[in-house]
């Protein structure tokens, strides 16, 4: 029984609500300025969307780690929130979209179905019941056959299909419903059907990839190749790059003397040259684009 108390999942907190455009920026800027401001009732006359939708606003900030919370003390940025509330508080450069993503696809807690559609999920052109059933099969397993809504998972499956995959209709470029996460195209929806795609490679570059290496080699001193993109939170999973992207990438890293791999003997490693720290990366790569 304690093992089934320790096991912490979130369906459902966005209120149904996909996240829109200009809403992370609002809740970066109002949070900075004020950490009660998602306590009390004036939530929607601050934000200028309704009750439901704070919620949900207050939901992504959290999902994507942007924000904590303290009970006495309110919400306040966490050190992501206050990196992009200084280099990119529009949202405006892919890369913090791909951070956004990485860090909601690894919230295993927060953002129970997203972890397992990315982590746990293989989707090959599957129409949405079937994905449903798989989705909600990981998180029974997940939970050790624990009770959970149901409807939940299939609210937050429609939510994040609608997230990150763009129909076929052209749709209105002025539209702010539109989500931000549908550039990544990480997401294809045919004639019904959804399916998982590699991410092109002129929307990807390795300054995502040497982030998510720190948040890897964290605590170690480096890790097989295999484990980083096949192993859970892996590059396969998370970016749904395959091994031979995810090798360029990793060699470009090496020709810029921020990794070093070992491919000799079979041992196929990479290893750090300096200690690697993931939000140094994030800013270097901010501080980079602001010489440009």
């Amino acid at each position: 029984m304690s093992n089934n108390k320790q096991i912490k999942i979130k369906l459902q907190g966005h209120e149904k609500f996909a996240l829109r455009e200009g809403w992370l920026n609002k809740g970066l800027v109002m949070v900075d300025k004020d950490p009660l401001v998602f306590q009390g009732k004036y939530g929607p006359d601050v934000f200028g969307i309704g009750s439901n939708m704070v919620k949900s606003l207050r939901y992504w900030l959290k999902a994507f780690g942007l924000i904590s919370e303290n009970v006495a003390k309110g919400a306040h940025l966490t050190e992501l929130g206050k990196i992009i509330l200084k280099y990119d508080p529009y949202f405006e450069d892919l890369y913090t979209i791909w951070l956004l993503h990485s860090n909601i696809a690894k919230n295993i807690e927060e953002a129970t179905s997203w972890y397992m559609f990315f982590n746990r999920i293989e989707v090959e052109e599957y129409e949405k019941e079937q994905i449903f059933f798989l989705l909600n099969r990981e998180i029974e397993k997940y939970t050790n056959g624990s009770s959970f809504s149901e409807n939940s998972v299939k609210n937050d499956l429609d939510v994040l299909v609608n997230m990150y995959s763009k129909s076929k209709i052209i749709s209105d470029p002025e539209d702010k419903n539109t989500s931000p996460f549908s550039q990544l195209n990480l997401i294809k929806c045919i004639d019904g059907k959804y399916k998982k795609i590699h991410p092109d490679k002129n929307i990807i570059n390795e300054w995502i990839v040497l982030y998510e290496l720190a948040c890897m080699l964290e605590n170690k001193d480096f890790i097989s190749i295999e484990d980083a993109i096949y192993g859970e939170k892996g590059f396969a999973k998370i970016y749904q790059l395959n091994a031979v992207s995810a090798n360029e990438m990793f060699d470009r890293l090496e020709n810029l003397d921020l990794i070093r791999i070992n491919r000799t003997a079979g041992l196929d490693v990479i290893y750090k040259t300096k200690d690697l720290v993931a939000l140094d990366v994030i800013e270097e790569y901010y501080n980079r684009e602001d010489k440009e």
